[in-house]
């Protein structure tokens, strides 16, 4: 799995979290509960900063002076997850993207 994070996420990043850290995980979407075949899917997740209980049990590396933090079950979902900023005016936040 590659991991990118674009340089605006970088910046944001190393702004707001003083450990430059940012953790990375799959989320699930639920399917349709109407008894057909639509499945549901999943999603990757991204969350400023590290859990203490996630620094041991996940897998790092570290792109372009990020810690990133990020479970087996990610590379087995996806091919390359991307993690960019978004936002409007004065909110902002992390986005991650999968593939």
């Amino acid at each position: 799995m590659e991991i990118y994070i674009e340089p605006t996420a970088c910046d944001y990043i190393a702004k707001k979290n003083q450990d430059k850290a940012i953790t990375l995980g799959v989320g699930k979407r639920e399917g349709a509960n109407c008894g057909c075949s639509v499945g549901g899917g999943v999603f990757p997740l991204v969350k400023l900063g590290v859990s203490p209980f996630d620094i041991d049990t996940y897998n790092k590396i570290n792109i372009n002076g990020i810690e990133a933090y990020y479970p087996d079950s990610m590379t087995s979902s996806f091919k390359k997850v991307t993690v960019k900023v978004e936002g409007i005016f004065f909110y902002k936040q992390l986005l991650a993207l999968g593939i």
